[in-house]
């Protein structure tokens, strides 16, 4: 899985400190369109379950379900544009702007 996250992206995640996680959450519709991201979680460190990985970038562990890579065609690029975090693929810019949840 090739992740990229873009300077404005890398500013709004510097509040992620080193015993926390990004959980990326996606809804796993029956269609390519509902296949979106629909929150990002920060969540305490912990072990990865059957079934999840992660992937480090930028000294930052993102947390997803296994099946994420081959939804976003195992291509993802995080932006940062207009107080929302926008996500992008070498196909498309997916129709979603959402914001970080720190639980």
């Amino acid at each position: 899985m090739e992740l990229t996250i873009t300077n404005s992206a890398k500013d709004a995640l510097k509040q992620v400190s080193n015993d926390k996680m990004v959980q990326l959450s996606f809804d796993k519709g029956s269609c390519d369109i509902v296949n979106t991201i629909y929150e990002i979680l920060v969540i305490p460190r912990r072990t990865v379950s059957p079934g999840e990985k992660t992937i480090k970038v930028n000294n930052i562990d993102f947390l997803f379900d296994e099946s994420f890579e081959e939804v976003y065609d195992h291509q993802l690029v995080i932006d940062y544009v207009g107080g929302f975090f926008v996500f992008k693929n070498k196909n498309q810019t997916f129709n979603n702007r959402i914001g970080i949840k720190f639980v």
